[in-house]
């Protein structure tokens, strides 16, 4: 049994016709034919009314003879094309000669009925005509709600924008300040995202009167998901960490390794280089993590420090069980430390491939008689061309020097 319509249920709106007619009988003639087929009409004997009452109401559709006092039906068709919503417009007349129907249609007509009109071919024209108003009207209807979902969709992304410049304000806030660090060190850094935030975070701080400790860390990927577990990572290696003062370097980072989630479970991980440095003797505690191996840059060589004097170990994120242990490096006088991220050197160029480790470690030593920041711009400027200006991965970079170097930290006159 069906269920009664109840009656809020909304009623198919009837199509408004407005007659336009100076003849009384043909006017009455439509109008009674219009209203057997259900629709609402308007009559009018002049087209002067008709305009007053279509710049007030919506009009589905306008019949209109051709010849009428004062306003004629072809000036009434060009008024009514004006509009920013026409009505449709059947335009009758009593001549078929194709020039004078053309005439009619480059008016602004939509359909014409020549008179005396047949009444079945009229019911047609309408029927075509209003199947044609309601498949517009249908358009605009999908058109507004489009432009309403497109109006709220962008303000999604705007205030999605305004989120990111946020969060990658605070990321670069989080990152050290070119300093001046205890007994004279010093660090310099450089830090290009190949998005608005990035998987690289790094950091280097006094300790005490006589340590600093340095990290930089690299999780794979790059962009909102590899950012949020950089700053999570991040907070587990401050330099509020206990472990720094107590100087466990391999505690913290298999702390931070137990802790290491991946709740995607896409095969995260992140690649660390971690240290302690003595400002006294310029020993230093390392630990790397998978992480590319650190170049000294010094006044006799620029080399990569190798696997026998770091091993470099499992990435963070990929064994749990796994225990760090640290390894001490000597840095010779006058020398400094380059940390820096993969994205450095594995940018690709078209032609041309890999940029790689061995072009990387000529340039510097081609130009580490640079002050520390102009090399660093250098070397990010010269990995930027090389990517032909497409940024593909993060890239950072962070210069600890032992001392000052007169010749290197001096402004280039």
């Amino acid at each position: 049994m069906a269920l009664p319509l109840s009656s809020t249920t909304q009623q198919k709106v009837r199509p408004k016709i407005m007659v336009v007619e100076d003849c009384d009988t043909e006017r009455c003639l439509l109008t009674s034919l219009l209203d057997s087929m259900g629709y609402q009409t308007l009559a009018f004997s002049d087209a002067k009314d008709a305009l007053c009452t279509l710049k007030q109401s919506h009009i589905d559709m306008v019949i209109t003879d051709w010849m009428m006092p004062e306003i004629s039906g072809i000036d009434l068709c060009k008024t009514i094309k004006s509009m920013t919503h026409p009505p449709y417009t059947i335009l009758l007349t009593g001549n078929n000669q194709n020039s004078h129907l053309i005439e009619g249609i480059e008016a602004g007509a939509d359909d014409f009925v020549t008179k005396p009109f047949n009444v079945g071919v009229l019911k047609v024209r309408v029927l075509a005509g209003l199947r044609i108003v309601e498949m517009q009207q249908a358009l605009a209807q999908q058109n507004s709600q489009l432009n309403a979902l497109l109006s709220k969709e962008q303000q999604y992304l705007k205030d999605l924008q305004q989120d990111l410049a946020s969060a990658a304000q605070l990321q670069r806030a989080l990152l050290p300040k070119n300093a001046d660090l205890t007994n004279g060190w010093q660090v310099t850094t450089r830090f290009k995202p190949a998005q608005e935030l990035a998987g690289d975070i790094f950091q280097c701080f006094n300790i005490d009167s006589q340590h600093i400790g340095f990290y930089l860390l690299d999780v794979s990927g790059h962009g909102t998901a590899a950012s949020m577990l950089s700053f999570t990572l991040a907070q587990q290696l401050s330099s509020s960490q206990k472990a720094w003062q107590q100087h466990d370097l391999s505690g913290l980072v298999n702390k931070v390794n137990r802790k290491f989630e991946d709740p995607e479970q896409c095969g995260r991980f992140a690649t660390l280089l971690i240290g302690i440095a003595n400002t006294h003797t310029a020993e230093i505690e390392l630990i790397s993590a998978g992480h590319p191996a650190p170049i000294v840059v010094g006044p006799l060589g620029t080399y990569f420090i190798d696997n026998n004097q770091l091993k470099s170990q499992l990435p963070i994120g990929i064994s749990k069980v796994h225990q760090y242990q640290s390894q001490i490096y000597q840095l010779e006088d006058n020398c400094e430390l380059l940390l820096y991220s993969d994205g450095l050197y594995e940018c690709r160029h078209s032609k041309y491939g890999f940029y790689g480790q061995d072009k990387l470690l000529k340039n510097i030593h081609n130009a580490k008689s640079l002050p520390a920041n102009r090399l660093l711009h250098y070397l990010s400027y010269s990995a930027e061309l090389w990517q032909e200006k497409q940024a593909q991965d993060d890239i950072s970079l962070m210069l600890i020097s032992s001392t000052k170097v007169d010749n290197r930290h001096k402004e280039l006159q």
